[in-house]
């Protein structure tokens, strides 16, 4: 810019000389004629200074151009360093986050994507940039997500939906927000995509819906077990004494015994739903847990032994006492192990242990099996009432759903980790864990 003043003051100074020669000459020619040598004298005079202040104005305005041109300059690079800067802080913000950014175009392809989200997929921004959102997110998913990012680019508006995203055998919600990004003629030319971790936030609700439940199915528990209770008295009871009078090996004797085996099915059921109806009745006191599977272990022991299944125990003594009561706490291991048993039909391995966990300060048992395992799509419904994976009338959907509230109310947790086939991480079967709460300072 400045050699293009330079120049262009020179083309002035050129032709300022110029005219003012060609006016001196046109003037001062004339003078010089009438007035002789002084006239003349005058005239170089008049044309030296007149050259001079010329030369002496143009070079005030270089110095002005290149002083404002200077300015300029450091104006442009401070806004440049300003922009950088905020790049830098942008770039920082993004990859800093624990959130799931990226950008990708109308067919879905990735346009770029921060750090976090690319090691959570276990690889960098770089790998995955230009390729479609399938490599990263399922089938259906990808999917799901390209029809709302053609949404996105046909209204120009942002959407909102919640996926489950998977990597290796860790699974986790997401709620992600679709927005579009739009050039100077509001035209949409990329969709951003932030998205949030609600996994834990899914846990809440799931666990606040199943507490919802579990109040109701309490009500509703202790009215129905009390209306049914006395039926089946009677039944069970003039049952008995018809297959007195019958032969063992008539007809009628059979069919009684049939009435009698489908009651005491149903009466188990009451049974079921009174304990869960009477959780809110236990002793609020704190229970010695080796001593309760040692006494559970006598109850079952020969009964697993005639099926074929090895009882293995890791048990540590002397852990810290935990809260709830014995009675209802053995209730809950024998539940477990009964479950482990049905899943070991043709025998197998039963393992229970215990063990203390400091980082979070709970006594741990474990109730697990090699059996067949549950199906992936059968877990969350576990702990549900009247679910169960077993053929009809061998279960009552009640045992879990009673030792689940059981150890809740007591501030603990259970929690289930199943498989149906062999993996490189696990084996086939199914493990429960239970979390209790110790009472501090105290060794059973």
């Amino acid at each position: 810019m400045l050699w293009k003043t330079l120049a262009n003051t020179h083309k002035t100074l050129l032709l300022c000389i110029t005219i003012i020669t060609v006016l001196s000459l046109a003037v001062g020619l004339p003078l010089s004629s009438q007035f002789g040598e002084a006239g003349s004298r005058h005239l170089f005079w008049f044309l030296c200074i007149t050259i001079v202040s010329i030369v002496v104005g143009i070079g005030a305005l270089l110095l002005y151009e290149e002083k404002r041109v200077r300015s300029l300059k450091e104006q442009v690079n401070k806004k440049t360093q300003d922009l950088e800067k905020a790049e830098e802080n942008y770039r920082s913000l993004v990859e800093s986050t624990e959130d799931f950014i990226f950008t990708v175009d109308e067919t879905g392809y990735f346009q770029s994507l921060n750090s976090f989200t690319a090691n959570f997929f276990g690889g960098t921004p770089s790998q995955f940039v230009g390729r479609p959102l399938s490599v990263l997110f399922s089938e259906d998913v990808a999917l799901q997500q390209l029809r709302l990012i053609r949404v996105v680019y046909q209204f120009g508006k942002s959407v909102r939906d919640e996926f489950m995203v998977t990597t290796g055998e860790h699974q986790a919600w997401i709620n992600a927000n679709f927005m579009p990004l739009k050039d100077e003629r509001e035209r949409v030319v990329s969709v951003l995509c932030i998205a949030r971790d609600i996994t834990e936030n899914k846990k809440l609700e799931n666990q606040l819906v199943s507490t919802e439940k579990m109040a109701s199915m309490g009500t509703l528990a202790a009215g129905v077990a009390h209306e049914l209770n006395n039926p089946l008295g009677v039944i069970l009871g003039f049952t008995d004494l018809l297959l007195e009078k019958f032969d063992k090996d008539s007809q009628d004797y059979q069919d009684l015994r049939t009435i009698e085996r489908h009651s005491l099915n149903c009466k188990q059921v009451v049974e079921n739903l009174l304990s869960f109806a009477r959780q809110g009745e236990g002793v609020s006191e704190y229970c010695d847990i080796y001593e309760a599977i040692h006494e559970i272990v006598g109850v079952v022991k020969h009964s697993l032994d005639m099926n074929s299944i090895e009882l293995r125990l890791d048990l540590v003594p002397g852990l810290p006492r935990v809260k709830g009561d014995a009675r209802q706490m053995q209730q809950v291991l024998l539940n477990l192990i009964n479950n482990a048993a049905a899943a070991l039909k043709e025998g197998g391995i039963l393992e229970i242990e215990t063990s203390f966990d400091k980082s979070q300060n709970r006594v741990r048992v474990v109730v697990c099996d090699n059996g067949h395992g549950i199906k992936e799509e059968h877990m969350e419904n576990i702990f549900d009432p009247f679910f169960t994976t077993k053929c009809e009338g061998e279960g009552t959907g009640l045992g879990l759903f009673v030792s689940h509230g059981i150890i809740t109310k007591y501030e603990g947790t259970i929690t289930c980790e199943s498989s149906t086939e062999n993996r490189r991480q696990r084996s086939k079967g199914t493990s429960f864990t239970v979390m209790l709460k110790p009472k501090e300072g105290n060794r059973s």
